[in-house]
């Protein structure tokens, strides 16, 4: 995900604007109808700086509730994907261009996000790596719920808060397929049923969603001792890492 989020206060009469994933970029600008290109213009050039520096480009974080995220173009993005995915492969600019059979020229400009490159010679790429942009944008704290839709998921954070808020480390997993009103209210299969699917196959969906909660390394896998029955149970715990 690269929807970045953004702070701009003003300060002397002008508006300073700063992103925490890329603290390279920031500017100033006077009036606040100019926000929305300054900062864009400020995060393009900062993530230039990223590929002449040879560094991977990180994803966006979370935003807090109501803070201003900047949504950056889809050939912004592509060009992002296309560079974290081949830095990941250890290739160079070089490579890519032998690779698709492009001029060295042609190729760079795929990795510049000052120039508008042709949608089909990033498709093309992707597909030599054997990827895709849904692929490579995917942030790994997105978590995907089965049976719910293309657009279905959470944050591996949101789960985390409701722990918090529960006071507690662990929950339940508890997938069972019976009607919501009979799945326990304490257990991970009621949380993401009573959110996001009513009536999912519950079983597969909750089994998807456990591998995706321990691939991020949040989590663990462990019995605990379920509060209402005092037996053992199958539960997913947080780790210490978090």
């Amino acid at each position: 995900m690269y929807d970045y989020p953004v702070i701009i206060h003003e300060e002397a009469g002008k508006f300073i604007f700063s992103c925490p994933d890329i603290p390279e970029a920031c500017c100033t600008f006077e009036k606040q109808s100019e926000a929305e290109e300054k900062s864009l213009q400020a995060i393009t050039e900062a993530l230039s700086l990223y590929v002449e520096q040879y560094r991977h480009i990180p994803e966006a974080s979370i935003p807090a509730e109501r803070q201003a995220v900047v949504k950056l173009p889809i050939q912004v993005v592509a060009k992002i994907a296309l560079w974290n995915a081949i830095q990941s492969d250890g290739i160079r600019v070089a490579g890519l261009a032998r690779m698709l059979d492009l001029s060295h020229t042609v190729a760079s400009r795929l990795v510049d996000f000052q120039h508008n490159s042709k949608i089909e010679q990033l498709e093309a790429a992707f597909k030599t790596l054997n990827t895709d942009i849904k692929n490579v944008t995917r942030s790994r704290s997105w978590i995907v719920l089965p049976h719910g839709g293309p657009e279905a998921g959470f944050y591996v954070e949101r789960l985390i808060d409701e722990l918090r808020r529960r006071q507690t480390d662990h929950m339940v997993i508890g997938a069972v397929p019976t009607a919501l009103a009979k799945v326990k209210t304490h257990s991970l299969d009621y949380w993401l049923r009573s959110r996001y699917a009513r009536t999912p196959n519950t079983k597969q969906a909750t089994a998807a969603v456990i591998n995706q909660l321990l691939s991020t390394g949040h989590f663990d896998r462990c019995d605990t001792i379920d509060p209402e029955t005092g037996r053992n149970v199958d539960s997913i715990v947080l780790t210490n890492s978090v």
